[in-house]
């Protein structure tokens, strides 16, 4: 069989930073699968075909820690043709169940025999939690890496989490300068999309056509990706959706408590004029910008904006027929592809970076689409999906 094939840099260079990242912490347990942290486009085809035929990967699940059904089973409940297809590919059982299940599918008596539940106490958890007996999750469990602190830093190495798979790194391609790839499908009207689009789209989200060529009017269209419905989010995955391009590019971050802010997003909603007393639930009080037009927002607005995955058509609540060209085949709207307009100041980000993008790097004459990288924020892990989903609530505290 084809040997398969070594990491690259990219990989090699997401390890080395997360290793130092964790100068001031013990080093994580096990090796590093170094080959998980490649995007599935760089994996060799032996890599990728063990990966989508035995291990039911999708290119879109594999760039996403945590997406995929089979990372929410722990190694001693993967098939024996499972584990046969994970060992091949480069996993060992610890590896597995360290750096891909993270103990999740461990009982919280089994925690304490692997001498892991230690690590989960730091990180707030106890058995109510664990079983489901207590509502909710640990605030942890909703932080980004850099809220945590050094204490939880260290349990969290402990269980084989670093920065970029606690954050949930988006490894997908991404070619244009919105903070994710543009989910271009969405953008045609209903009467062009092909049929099982649309009996995806009808059948297991609800979708009209009414709904679907008025962005935003559709109810999962206010939830998270991760507090759709299970169906709803099957049907969500089928389309092309994941966690970032849903909740950036469908929800625009509305269904986010202020808290989940930081970093870029912080900056993007404070640079809209919004308060944490605006953001509650009833506010009464929203902020200049929301009752203006694409052409009168400031260019530090539009690049908040662009930020959250708006362009004009859809901040203009324009609907989707009014800007696709029938004849082209195509939408009209502002393609994501090139350099940043002129009139969109990406340097409000100069001291936080931009979704992967370093801190003072991010100006428009710099910022094109060959230096892009993705990034993301935390959210709730696995263990955590199943409450979520009973509960019908993603929690965010």
């Amino acid at each position: 069989m084809k040997s398969l094939s070594p990491p690259s840099k990219a990989a090699i260079a997401i390890l080395a930073s997360a290793m130092s990242a964790s100068a001031n912490y013990n080093a994580f347990p096990y090796a590093t699968p170094a080959f998980r942290y490649e995007s599935y486009g760089k994996l060799d085809t032996t890599s990728q075909n063990i990966a989508s035929e035995k291990l039911g990967y999708l290119p879109v699940t594999w760039n996403n820690h945590g997406l995929a059904p089979i990372e929410r089973k722990g190694w001693d409940n993967l098939t024996s043709n499972e584990r046969d297809a994970a060992t091949t590919i480069g996993f060992t059982e610890n590896t597995w169940d360290c750096f891909i299940n993270h103990y999740e599918q461990h009982s919280w008596e089994e925690l304490a025999e692997e001498g892991v539940q230690e690590h989960y106490r730091n990180l707030g958890w106890d058995e109510g939690f664990w079983t489901h007996e207590t509502e909710g999750v640990p605030y942890t469990d909703a932080r980004w890496w850099d809220q945590l602190t050094s204490t939880e830093k260290l349990a969290a190495n402990k269980l084989c989490y670093f920065q970029e798979n606690w954050d949930k790194v988006d490894m997908n391609p991404n070619d244009s300068f919105f903070p994710y790839p543009m989910p271009d499908f969405r953008y045609s009207p209903w009467d062009e999309l092909p049929y099982v689009t649309r009996n995806t789209a009808s059948g297991m989200m609800n979708y009209t056509q009414e709904l679907w060529d008025n962005l935003g009017t559709h109810v999962v269209e206010k939830n998270t990706f991760l507090n759709l419905d299970p169906i709803e989010r099957e049907g969500a995955m089928e389309l092309g959706f994941y966690i970032h391009n849903w909740d950036c590019f469908m929800n625009h971050y509305q269904a986010y408590f202020w808290s989940s802010f930081q970093q870029d997003l912080k900056v993007a909603i404070t640079t809209l004029g919004w308060t944490e007393d605006m953001w509650v639930d009833n506010a009464s009080e929203a902020p200049a910008s929301e009752a203006k037009m694409w052409v009168d927002l400031t260019s530090e607005e539009k690049a908040a904006a662009t930020r959250l995955c708006y362009f004009r058509e859809i901040w203009d609540d324009e609907p989707i027929a009014n800007w696709y060209d029938y004849d082209a085949g195509k939408t009209m709207a502002i393609p994501g592809e090139g350099p940043v307009p002129k009139d969109i100041d990406l340097d409000i980000f100069a001291d936080t970076g931009y979704v992967g993008r370093a801190p003072g790097d991010v100006g428009v004459e710099v910022y094109t689409v060959a230096d892009i990288k993705s990034s993301s924020y935390r959210v709730v892990t696995s263990s955590a999906l199943a409450l979520v989903v009973s509960m019908g609530v993603f929690i965010f505290v």
